[in-house]
C-alpha cells in the first residue's frame, strides 16, 4: 500500500504544478512581479500593448481598465485624462505602492518599489489618437 506522500509525488512528478492540462498561475515559473526581468518586461509589455485591439469612445476608458488589469500585477501610476485629438502622456509606475522605511544600513527609503531593481525606474507611455469614426485608439506600453 502507498502511502499518502508517494501518492502525492507520483501524482505531481509528471506535470508540477496545477493539472496536466492547466499552467501554474505563474507561466513557465516566470513570475509577472519580477518586471526587473526583460523577459517578463517583455511579457508583460505584450500585455499592455494589447489595449490598442479596441476601439475606445472615450481614452479615459482604456486607461482606467488597463490601470485595474496591471494592479492585478502589483504596478500602479497615477490617474491621467488623455485630452485632445492625438498625444503622448509618460507616467512613473509603482510596483506594491513604493517602498517606504529604512534600509539594513539605517538609510531612508522612499521609492517607486522598481527603480532598486531595474535602473530608472518603470515608466508607462500612453499614446492616443482620434479615428475617423469618433473613437480613439490607445497605444501603451512599459519603457
Amino acid at each position: 500500500m502507498k502511502t499518502f506522500k508517494q501518492h502525492i509525488k507520483e501524482s505531481h512528478a509528471s506535470y508540477g504544478v496545477g493539472t496536466q492540462d492547466q499552467n501554474s498561475a505563474e507561466d513557465s515559473n516566470k513570475g509577472a512581479h519580477n518586471i526587473d526581468n526583460p523577459e517578463v518586461l517583455k511579457s508583460v509589455n505584450a500585455f499592455v500593448g494589447a489595449i490598442a485591439d479596441r476601439e475606445y469612445i472615450d481614452p479615459s476608458h482604456a486607461v482606467n481598465e488597463l490601470k485595474e488589469k496591471l494592479g492585478r500585477l502589483g504596478l500602479s501610476f497615477d490617474d491621467v485624462k488623455l485630452e485632445g485629438d492625438n498625444g503622448t502622456v509618460t507616467l512613473a509606475v509603482k510596483q506594491f505602492g513604493g517602498r517606504f522605511g529604512k534600509d539594513i544600513d539605517g538609510a531612508d527609503i522612499n521609492d517607486d518599489g522598481v527603480s532598486h531593481k531595474k535602473s530608472g525606474g518603470l515608466k508607462i507611455e500612453f499614446k492616443h489618437e482620434k479615428m475617423s469614426n469618433n473613437t480613439s485608439k490607445v497605444f501603451a506600453k512599459l519603457v
